[in-house]
């Protein structure tokens, strides 16, 4: 399943955007709590988001050649394997982004992102147990249109957090 999202530039082009988070703390935030710098929420922003990146680029390899009907590798097994890890990335980006203490539009837009992402995540359980290529070619249409999406509301997290564009 090719995916160019932009918050993923994510699947092969898709990919590249941010979103999964990755170590460090996850310590609940209280009101009583130091508040982050900027800088530390763009670090924490842009760790998620590079691991998120280079995990999913390495998994729309597997995906581009086992979930495309007409490539002379495409394998069922291969390809819900590939989608579920690309589910269960998600679901980390998205929890990294959850401990993101972000206020203002940076807070819509993530919450726009995070929705998104819900959606993403749905499709992509589906198609990870889906009992046919052609089902899951159905379900991918579905899930680039979704990708789009989210790779705008990335976009708009990174501006309104202080950080360029993803390139």
């Amino acid at each position: 399943m090719r995916f160019p999202h932009a918050r993923f530039t994510i699947f092969a082009a898709f990919l590249a955007v941010p979103v999964v988070a990755c170590g460090g703390s996850s310590s609940q935030t209280t009101s009583s709590a130091t508040p982050l710098t900027p800088a530390q929420i763009q670090a924490r922003y842009s760790a998620a988001a590079s691991h998120y990146n280079q995990t999913a680029t390495q998994i729309a390899l597997t995906e581009n050649s086992s979930c495309d009907a007409a490539s002379a590798t495409v394998a069922l097994g291969a390809c819900q394997t590939a989608l579920s890890a690309q589910r269960q990335l998600t679901i980390a980006y998205d929890s990294a982004l959850r401990a993101i203490p972000f206020s203002g539009s940076a807070a819509t837009a993530a919450a726009h992102l995070l929705g998104d992402d819900a959606a993403i995540e749905k499709l992509l359980e589906q198609a990870a147990t889906a009992p046919a290529i052609t089902v899951i070619t159905t379900l991918q249409q579905q899930v680039i249109a979704l990708l789009a999406m989210a790779a705008a509301d990335a976009t708009a997290l990174r501006q309104a957090i202080g950080l360029p564009a993803p390139a």
